[in-house]
């Protein structure tokens, strides 16, 4: 059994639950396991389950057992909680159970997040996802006080470490999904200013001190040297013990120290003109919102609109579609998960 009070529930309630935006190979899961290093915050290994299971519970006012017994079900089949954050079942059911009083679905959330580092003394959660740019105005509703920290990185060293390890290899589709994921963030940080934290990846890893300083100052809470120094003490058990070699491929820089080295890589990774595309579709924005600057001779940016840019628009905006529609289904998402596609 759990054994947590009403009390105990009710605390952990009015733990604030945060998140890490930004997109894919940007360095958010670095950022994840660098907060789970502070002895204050809880950062599990990321999953969807929030914006999964929305649409099947987000809507319940009355939990009943049966309730608090499917959900426990579709927390525990979720892949990434299942591999990597070691729950125990009867545990959290219980304690959904102890809840029922008094659930609701933001603080069922909070649950399962307490039973990820129960021992901690615990004052904020933190989530992270990359498809959470989509979710962003959902998950306001849900964590009105949530606080978010938006890890950017240069969109063309981005374009290598996307080409690393996915499939996508075009540098105009990757560079277009760069663009439109922190519109998303940024239209979402218009309104929300005061709780969001803007971070560069490069700052991130050439002054992670100062940057890990920022961080701790935005969240109120003490300053912890060992998150830039040592932040292997906060890597999750299940990644130390995955010697997969797909999963150390997509993850090995969590488990090396923290370097700048490879930040100017892209410039002889990418051709003249894959860095052209890229600062075609995202070159004037970046420069303008993160002060990325352009390579192309003085910094001059050709017509983006071609075939190939409206095709490439095209295909981000059925990614998001198909984004929308699988999250918003949980058996068609454990399907594809299961069957299909198990990095989706």
């Amino acid at each position: 059994m759990s054994g947590l009070t009403p009390d105990k529930i009710r605390q952990i309630g009015n733990i604030p639950l945060n998140f890490v935006c930004g997109k894919e190979r940007s360095g958010t899961t670095l950022l994840q396991i660098m907060l789970n290093t502070h002895p204050n915050i809880v950062a599990p290994p990321e999953s969807r389950f929030i914006v999964i299971l929305h649409s099947r519970y987000g809507q319940i006012k009355n939990w009943t057992e049966d309730d608090l017994n499917h959900f426990c079900d579709d927390i525990i089949q979720e892949k990434a909680i299942e591999n990597f954050w070691a729950i125990n079942k009867g545990d959290l059911l219980a304690s959904f159970l102890a809840a029922k009083d008094i659930a609701t679905y933001p603080l069922l959330c909070k649950l399962v997040f307490y039973h990820f580092s129960p021992e901690k003394d615990i004052k904020m959660f933190f989530d992270k996802n990359p498809v959470y740019a989509f979710y962003l105005p959902q998950l306001k509703r849900l964590f009105p006080d949530a606080k978010y920290i938006h890890i950017v990185r240069d969109y063309r060293a981005n374009i290598v470490s996307h080409r690393r390890v996915f499939i996508i290899k075009r540098s105009a589709d990757i560079t277009y999904r760069w663009l439109k994921m922190n519109m998303l963030i940024e239209g979402a940080k218009s309104s929300n200013i005061e709780n969001f934290f803007t971070l560069k990846y490069e700052n991130l890893v050439s002054e992670p001190i100062k940057s890990v300083t920022g961080i701790c100052s935005f969240l109120q809470v003490p300053f912890y040297e060992k998150m830039a120094v040592k932040h292997s003490s906060g890597i999750y058990p299940g990644y130390n013990t995955n010697v997969k070699k797909r999963f150390r491929k997509i993850h090995q820089s969590v488990f090396t120290p923290i370097t700048s080295s490879f930040l100017n890589k892209w410039e002889k990774t990418l051709t003249p003109k894959e860095i052209m595309q890229a600062e075609n579709i995202a070159g004037v924005y970046a420069e303008k919102m993160y002060g990325y600057k352009q390579h192309g001779k003085d910094g001059v940016q050709k017509s983006s609109f071609s075939a190939a840019w409206l095709v490439t628009k095209l295909k981000y905006k059925a990614i998001n579609k198909i984004y929308r529609i699988v999250l918003n289904n949980p058996w068609l998402y454990f399907k594809i998960k299961k069957y299909v596609w198990k990095y989706f």
